[in-house]
């Protein structure tokens, strides 16, 4: 059996891929990774990079397409990723090729699936999709506050908080470290720097909620779900994520610390931590479910929970490519697991036929 390792860029997530084919090389299986880019038109082959157990080496040579796929492609909207999406969609259809996940859509799908749910709706944001200048200002008027997020976006970037004040209009952003603000005095100026965000119908928006420590600081949680060896879903591990004072997004790229779930759950009461656990376990049980109801097959999720000032859990972003970053910082001992679960679930998908694990959820 060959495993393959597929991202845009070349040996992307050194150490993590370096363990993950250690562990792959001890059941026998043999270990590669590649690019889109890497796949020659003609012979269908592959010129990537084959992981050699005895030296712990990588050689680049030439392989087959693998039988399985570990698909880690963060796509953006430039040209390189509007080249390989549709190479990786090829592969996605093939018969003889088994994904472990097959990704999720943009927000906007997302958070209407979770929505038709029961048990999952009243967690969810309201969410609008950003189509009439008219119809966005009208809600403005109503909340003074919303929050506009890309329906295909990433680790904070592009995301703008819009207040409205009696004689202005502000729209804070964060880039890398620091908060920008542009304010704009009138509802012309103000529309002129929103109407190219209206006609790429790429962004969706909501109310902003009060997702912030007594300090200030912006903070969120996050949790990861991944497949066990049995295909079950478990969590791997839950941590917080702070951002630095008058931050308002919360991921480690704009510079925020991780804290331990355990430790950060202690500044609540007994029975107000007991209710707030109950929460995220609810969402955390039916969330997959859902998802798979309404989509293709998955094998982790990276879900992000906000918790507001009155206790409520928000489900903020859900990631079918989540990082691993804030669960190894706050406790390193689960990196072992996270390097044999991509493997071991290809175990339980090779127990199983191409037409059985087309219906795995």
């Amino acid at each position: 059996m060959r495993i393959g390792y597929l991202s845009l860029k070349e040996r992307q997530e050194g150490e993590y891929v370096q363990h993950m084919a250690k562990e792959a090389s001890k059941l026998g299986y043999e270990f590669v990774q590649f690019t889109p880019f890497s796949i020659q038109p003609a012979s269908e082959e592959i010129l990537g990079w084959k992981y050699i157990a005895e030296t712990e080496q990588w050689e680049k040579t030439t392989f087959e397409i693998p039988n399985y796929i570990y698909d880690r492609c963060f796509y953006s909207p430039n040209i390189k990723s509007k080249q390989a999406k549709p190479i990786v969609d090829w592969l996605k259809k093939r018969k003889d090729i088994t994904f472990l996940g097959y990704g999720l859509p943009g927000k906007w799908e997302t958070y209407q699936a979770l929505a038709t749910d029961e048990s999952l709706n009243p967690y969810i944001p309201k969410t609008k999709k950003l189509l009439h200048l008219a119809v966005f200002f009208e809600e403005l008027r109503k909340t003074r506050k919303l929050v506009i997020k890309p329906i295909h976006g990433s680790r904070g970037i592009n995301i703008y908080f819009v207040t409205l004040s009696p004689y202005s209009i502000s729209v804070s952003t964060q880039k890398q470290n620091e908060v920008v603000e542009t304010v704009y005095d009138t509802r012309d100026e103000f529309f002129e720097w929103l109407q190219p965000l209206v006609e790429s119908k790429n962004y969706v928006y909501q109310n902003n909620l009060d997702l912030q420590t007594k300090s200030r600081e912006a903070f969120d949680l996050r949790v990861l779900l991944q497949k066990n060896e049995k295909g079950e879903w478990q969590v791997v591990g839950k941590g917080i994520r702070v951002g630095k004072p008058n931050s308002i997004i919360a991921n480690l790229s704009a510079g925020s610390n991780a804290v331990a779930f355990d430790e950060w759950i202690t500044q609540f009461s007994q029975r107000t931590a007991l209710i707030l656990q109950q929460d995220i376990e609810t969402i955390c049980n039916q969330l997959p479910i859902v998802l798979e109801k309404n989509f293709l097959p998955l094998f982790e999720i990276g879900l992000d929970l906000g918790i507001d000032s009155n206790q409520a859990i928000w489900i903020l972003d859900v990631n079918s490519k989540p990082g691993r970053k804030v669960l190894i910082q706050t406790d390193p001992s689960i990196q072992q697991k996270l390097y044999s679960a991509p493997i071991q679930y290809c175990l339980h998908l090779q127990s199983k036929s191409k037409s059985e694990r087309s219906e795995i959820k």
